[in-house]
């Protein structure tokens, strides 16, 4: 299994500029109404108590809210089913703002209500952006929460049709995750 390796994203022009050419963009929420993209899904479709959203401030998704373990303790957000172009792909590299709560990079494909995901954890008061490259070999996969065997439900990359992200990490209280971009990455970037 890939290990998930997080790095700062150095501030200055130099290491943006190199950055904007590394993997393909899936999203940089620069499009008009990035919101018609996305739907929240929160424990309270199981009786829990916890909010959570997503909004867009400065060409950033901002995913936010407060978890309860008291009767489920998540809240995710995902894209509406879409073309995403993940064939030949190897990974998603997300640029991140966060708390230090652990959040969880989803994907899912085309009629498949199966969930391949990731840890990913955030540094609480990170003066700049974090970067991550998350290997599609790296996901677990499970329904409703429950583990299921890789062998019996391979990822198939080209039917990937919707990305999120997900907290559920035991813990009660507020919850902030800000997304610069999200891209894809072949394995030689």
């Amino acid at each position: 299994m890939a290990t998930i390796s997080i790095v700062p994203s150095a501030g200055g022009a130099n290491k943006k500029d190199k950055d904007k050419h590394l993997g393909k963009m899936i999203f940089d929420f620069k499009e008009e109404n990035p919101q018609e993209n996305w739907i929240t899904v929160n424990d309270n479709v199981m009786g829990g108590r916890s909010v959570g959203g997503f909004s867009f401030k400065k060409k950033k998704l901002i995913f936010s809210g407060s978890t309860n373990t008291n009767g489920g303790g998540f809240s995710s957000i995902r894209t509406k089913p879409m073309e995403l172009g993940l064939g030949g792909k190897d990974g998603i590299i997300l640029r991140f703002k966060g708390d230090g709560r652990t959040y969880k990079l989803g994907i899912r494909m085309e009629g498949n209500s199966v969930a391949y995901r990731a840890d990913f954890k955030t540094e609480k008061d990170s003066k700049g952006w974090l970067t991550v490259k998350v290997p599609f070999d790296s996901l677990s996969c499970s329904w409703r929460g429950m583990s299921l065997p890789k062998d019996r439900h391979p990822l198939n990359k080209d039917r990937i049709q919707s990305i999120g992200f997900m907290i559920y990490d035991k813990k009660d209280g507020p919850f902030k995750l800000q997304v610069d971009s999200i891209k894809a990455y072949p394995e030689n970037e």
